[in-house]
């Protein structure tokens, strides 16, 4: 047996172990309900300003990315972002919300809006910053 640590594994290297790990999931999964979704502000010319994408698994909704092009931000833009999607996420069922940012981000614009740490990795990516996990519980499981 060999273990090898690759830079730039192959998409068939890194499907062998998503693979692997869905097949010993699937008891705990058996019918994955996932679906992606993505919420756009845009201009009066159909450009993107800013938005949200993510995935809706089970009860739970992802935050994948959160992006304001700057002459937004700071006008409630974001906190409409937000309640839009987690009206749409209720509405389907969605009971928790869960994402991640950066020390020099937007932690106090998440707590502001309701949302709780869970947890924390300090000097992530690098010294000085921490990438912060938030939770937030919008509706019945």
């Amino acid at each position: 047996m060999d273990i090898d640590f690759v830079f730039s594994p192959s998409e068939k290297e890194a499907s062998a172990i998503f693979n692997g790990l869905s097949e010993f999931n699937k008891t705990h999964f058996p019918k994955l309900d996932e679906a992606s979704f993505g919420c756009f502000v845009r201009n009066e010319f159909g450009e993107t300003l800013g938005g949200m994408t993510g995935k809706m698994l089970f009860s739970s909704l992802h935050v994948h990315y959160f992006w304001l092009s700057e002459p937004l931000r700071g006008l409630g833009v974001g906190s409409q972002v937000i309640q839009h999607v987690e009206l749409e996420a209720k509405n389907r069922g969605i009971s928790n919300v869960y994402l991640d940012t950066y020390s020099f981000q937007a932690p106090k614009f998440y707590e502001k809006l309701g949302y709780i740490e869970v947890g924390r990795y300090s000097d992530y990516p690098k010294a000085g910053i921490d990438k912060i996990f938030y939770q937030k519980h919008i509706g019945r499981n």
